[in-house]
């Protein structure tokens, strides 16, 4: 592989980054007007019409059943539900701290490169890995909690569907470009959504305190235009971002970029400052910049490896 597609990887990997942290910001907005079944929902709808539109613009034939059907499950599978209760911590959490603990995803990208797609884990990217993990250890703090909340496995959870995701895209992307990946993310996703929306109606499940859980027990409601056309529009930015995020560790790989996704962590942190008056302390102050360290150290590592390996 040449070196500079590794710095593709990681340009396609900050432009999808910088949408997701405004995407992110957005979700936790307008959580309490909204359900998390409607934004997926419609989320799913508006990936599948923007999608199929940019496969059709590009003449790419979709098949009825993948080269990769196993795979391509598990890939949908996971990210659906991996981003079902990301979204779920998100509402029930700060906004840096779920971002946080999503960044475990390089460590699982890293690992599940090298055992299924043989890359080789030079010293400088498990110190840059390492540098990136204790930043991000010094600004959440776990020493402090006084009691740990359950909420906080969702967005590790999320972070392991993701690393395996983008590790599958990787492997399946001589025979599936990024848009029909993503088509098949939605569409699976829009299935999956109604699906247990329906089971949800279905069931009594009068156990629970549904008040307390109103984002997931909700009942969607189409008549507010407002948040509809607003969750619309997120869909569209969020398509985006996560068809540059799978193109991003198709043409580089997913040992070097992953680490670049530390800026979403920096970029939670700014939006959690403006929009909720949140201020970091002097150890998330010192998070930060580890992690801003250790993502120019692999940038510039990758610009010097292009001088030597044009």
């Amino acid at each position: 592989m040449k070196a500079n597609n590794n710095q593709i990887g990681m340009i396609f990997i900050l432009i999808g980054m910088l949408i997701y942290s405004f995407h992110d910001l957005a979700v936790k907005i307008i959580a309490n007007e909204t359900t998390i079944f409607q934004l997926f929902i419609i989320r799913a709808f508006v990936g599948v019409i923007v999608t199929m539109t940019f496969l059709k613009c590009l003449n790419y034939k979709i098949r009825v059943f993948p080269v990769y059907p196993n795979l391509t499950l598990i890939r949908c599978v996971l990210m659906h539900f991996g981003f079902f209760i990301f979204f779920i911590s998100l509402e029930k959490l700060s906004l840096s701290t779920v971002t946080a603990l999503f960044f475990a995803a390089p460590f699982f990208i890293a690992v599940l490169s090298a055992l299924f797609l043989s890359e080789r884990i030079g010293l400088i990217r498990v110190l840059i890995i390492v540098l990136g993990f204790i930043g991000v250890f010094l600004i959440v703090k776990p020493f402090e909690e006084t009691e740990f909340s359950f909420f906080m496995l969702a967005p590790l959870f999320t972070a392991f569907s993701y690393a395996v995701a983008m590790v599958i895209s990787k492997y399946t992307r001589e025979n599936q470009n990024a848009f029909l990946q993503a088509f098949q993310q939605y569409f699976v996703s829009l299935l999956l959504s109604i699906i247990t929306y329906i089971m949800v109606l279905v069931f009594p499940l009068d156990f629970i305190d549904k008040e307390e859980w109103r984002f997931i027990f909700g009942s969607i409601k189409l008549d507010d235009y407002f948040i509809f056309i607003s969750i619309a529009i997120l869909s569209i930015f969020g398509t985006l971002g996560m068809t540059l995020l799978i193109h991003a560790y198709q043409v580089g790989s997913p040992i070097t970029n992953g680490p670049t996704e530390y800026v979403l962590l920096i970029l939670a942190i700014i939006n959690g400052y403006f929009f909720f008056g949140n201020i970091p302390d002097y150890l998330s102050l010192a998070g930060i910049t580890l992690i801003i360290l250790g993502g120019w150290a692999l940038f510039f590592r990758e610009h010097q490896r292009n001088k030597i390996n044009p």
